[in-house]
C-alpha cells in the first residue's frame, strides 16, 4: 500500500512491486494486460500526481511566525516539529503528517519566554522558612508560577546551597513538563557583619573566592553571580577565575553608597552582564556630596529608608537626581556601556508595583500621599527614558523578573516596556533572545528557525493590535509538547 497525497486528499492505493510491474508491462497479449489497468493507472498517478506524506510528532499550521530578529512576522508557514526540535519552517501547504496537529487559524506565534533573574526561594513562602531540600512537588510548583505564561526558562540567580544538587539534577535533566533550570550557584559576597540572605556565599579573602568559583564549576554550574558587596581582591579574583573557565558572569553591582561596587569600576574588567535597571545611577553619583544631597531629599520628600518599598522609591531618586544634576555624565556613562555591549535585567514589574497598579498586582505602599505618588511615577519614567535609550544604542535588555509570581511578573514588564516607548516586538525580543544569549543558549531557544527547540507560544490575540493582549489566552508549548492553554487572568485590570 502506497499512502499519497493528492490535492489537500490522503489516499491509500495497492500498487505491484516494480518488478511485477515490468512484467506485466512486457506481456504481449493484450488480453492479460486487461487484468490490470487499474494499477497501472495509479501507477501512473504515483509517479506524476502523487507525494509520499513524511511523519512528525508536532504540526503547527496556518501560523504567523514572529522573527524577533527583523521583527517581520511570516505569514501562513507550517512549523515541523519532531523531538522537540523544529526540523523546518514551510510555506503551506507541505507533504507533513503530523501525530498531533495544531490549526494556527491565522495567529500569532512567537518564542517562549526567558526569565535571567529568579530566586527559587521565594516560590516557596518567605525566604527563612523555606525548606531544607526540594523535590518532584517543588519543581512542579516551580514550573507552575512561569509555564501557564509563557515563561519556559529560567536563571537562578541565588538559592540555598542545600538545593544545589537538585537544582543541578534539574538543569541536566530537562523535561517538557517542567520550566528549564539553569543556576549560579550562592551570589558570592565578603564576609561581614551583615546576615547574608538569598543564599549568598559568604568568601573572607581572594583565596576563598577563587576556591568557590572552582568548586561550583566542578560541581556542573557554568554561571557565576558576583554582590556589590564583594570587596575588590576578591572581586578580582572571583571575576579572574570564572572567566578563566568560561563561566557567564553577572554581577548585582550598586549599592547605596560609594563604598560598594559601581558599574564603572567593573567594565574595566570586563565584566557585560548587569542586574536590575535601577541601579544605574550608582555609577554616576561618584562624590560624597551628591549621596549627601540625595538622602536629604529623600527624606524630605518620602520620610525614612525603613522598608523595601521605600528602598526602591530612593533608587527612582537617584535616576532624577542623576537627570537633573549628573546629565553629561549620565550620557557618556550610557554611551559607555553601549560600547562594551553590555546586557542588563529589567525588574521593572517589581520596582512599578510599589506605587502603581499593574494588570495583577495593587501598589504596595499604601502609605504614600498623592504627591509622592505623581513624584515616584515622574522618577519611574525618567529611568524608563534613560533604559530606552540604552537599549537605542545597543545595551541588550534582557527579561529579569526578581519576583514570585515571576511568570505574571513578566507579563506586567513586557506591558511596561511598550507603555513606555518599546515597540511590541523589541519587548518580545527582551523576553527571548536577550535572555538566550545572556545564558548562552542562542543556539537551542530564543528564536524560531530550524534546529531550535520548539518552546513557543500561540497567542488568542496579538499583542502587536493591543498591548494588553499580552495577557489574553495562549497555548503554551514546550520541547514541542504542548501544555497549557492558558485562559485570561483572572483579576486583570485590563479586563
Amino acid at each position: 500500500m502506497a499512502k499519497c497525497l493528492i490535492g489537500n486528499s490522503v489516499i491509500f492505493i495497492p500498487v505491484l512491486t516494480i518488478a511485477e510491474t515490468l512484467a506485466i508491462i512486457q506481456k504481449p497479449h493484450r488480453k492479460e494486460m486487461r487484468n490490470y489497468p487499474i494499477t497501472i493507472i495509479l501507477l501512473a498517478l504515483i509517479c506524476f500526481g502523487c507525494k509520499q506524506t513524511k511523519e512528525c510528532d508536532l504540526l503547527i499550521e496556518n501560523a504567523n511566525v514572529l522573527d524577533v530578529e527583523t521583527g517581520e512576522i511570516l505569514q501562513n508557514k507550517t512549523l515541523i516539529v519532531t523531538n522537540g526540535i523544529i526540523q523546518n519552517i514551510l510555506d503551506e501547504p507541505t507533504d507533513y503528517e503530523g501525530i498531533e496537529s495544531i490549526d494556527a487559524k491565522g495567529k500569532l506565534v512567537t518564542p517562549s519566554f526567558i526569565d535571567t533573574h529568579i530566586h527559587p526561594t521565594d516560590v516557596f513562602g518567605d525566604r527563612e522558612k523555606a525548606p531544607k531540600s526540594l523535590n518532584d512537588n517543588s519543581r512542579k510548583k516551580l514550573s507552575n508560577e512561569y509555564l501557564p505564561f509563557g515563561t519556559t526558562t529560567t536563571l537562578m540567580i541565588g538559592q540555598p546551597e542545600d538545593w544545589l544538587d537538585t537544582i543541578l539534577y534539574w538543569q541536566k535533566n530537562q523535561n517538557s513538563n517542567f520550566v528549564d533550570v539553569f543556576t549560579t550557584g550562592g551570589a558570592i559576597i565578603s564576609k561581614e557583619n551583615r546576615e547574608p540572605y538569598i543564599g549568598h556565599s559568604v568568601v573572607a579573602n581572594s583565596s576563598e573566592a577563587k576556591a568557590k568559583v572552582i568548586e561550583y564549576y566542578n560541581r556542573g554550574i557554568n554561571h557565576i553571580k558576583l554582590y556589590y558587596r564583594l570587596n575588590n581582591p576578591e572581586f578580582q579574583s572571583a571575576f579572574e577565575t570564572a572567566d578563566s573557565l568560561n563561566m557567564n558572569i553577572y554581577g548585582h553591582i550598586g549599592g547605596f553608597n560609594l563604598e560598594n561596587q559601581t558599574i564603572d569600576k567593573t567594565l574595566s574588567i570586563g565584566l557585560k552582564n548587569y542586574e536590575h535597571l535601577g541601579i544605574i545611577p550608582n555609577s554616576v553619583l561618584s562624590e560624597k556630596e551628591d549621596w549627601d544631597i540625595v538622602n536629604k531629599l529623600f527624606s524630605e520628600k518620602f520620610g525614612e529608608l525603613n522598608s523595601e518599598s521605600r528602598v526602591i522609591e530612593y533608587l527612582l531618586e537617584l535616576f532624577r537626581y542623576a537627570e537633573i544634576h549628573k546629565k553629561d555624565e549620565l550620557n557618556k556613562f550610557i554611551e559607555q556601556l553601549s560600547i562594551e555591549k553590555v546586557s542588563f535585567s529589567t525588574t521593572l514589574h517589581f520596582l512599578y508595583q510599589q506605587f502603581g497598579e499593574t494588570y495583577f498586582t495593587k501598589p504596595l505602599d499604601t502609605t504614600l500621599t498623592k504627591e509622592q505618588t505623581e513624584r515616584c511615577f515622574e522618577n519611574f519614567k525618567i529611568l524608563m527614558q534613560n533604559t530606552k535609550k540604552m537599549y537605542d544604542k545597543g545595551v541588550e535588555i534582557r527579561l529579569g523578573s526578581d519576583m514570585v509570581n515571576g511568570g505574571k511578573a513578566n507579563l506586567s514588564e513586557l506591558i511596561l516596556l511598550c507603555e513606555y516607548g518599546f515597540s511590541v516586538n523589541d519587548a518580545f525580543k527582551i523576553a527571548s533572545l536577550n535572555g538566550a544569549k545572556a545564558i548562552g543558549i542562542e543556539n537551542e531557544v530564543g528564536t524560531l528557525k530550524k534546529g531550535r527547540k520548539a518552546n513557543l507560544i500561540i497567542w488568542e490575540k496579538s499583542p502587536f493590535d493591543d498591548i494588553k493582549n499580552f495577557t489574553s489566552e495562549k497555548i503554551i508549548i514546550k520541547g514541542g509538547k504542548q501544555l497549557h492553554r492558558n485562559s485570561t487572568i483572572a483579576n486583570n485590570v485590563y479586563n
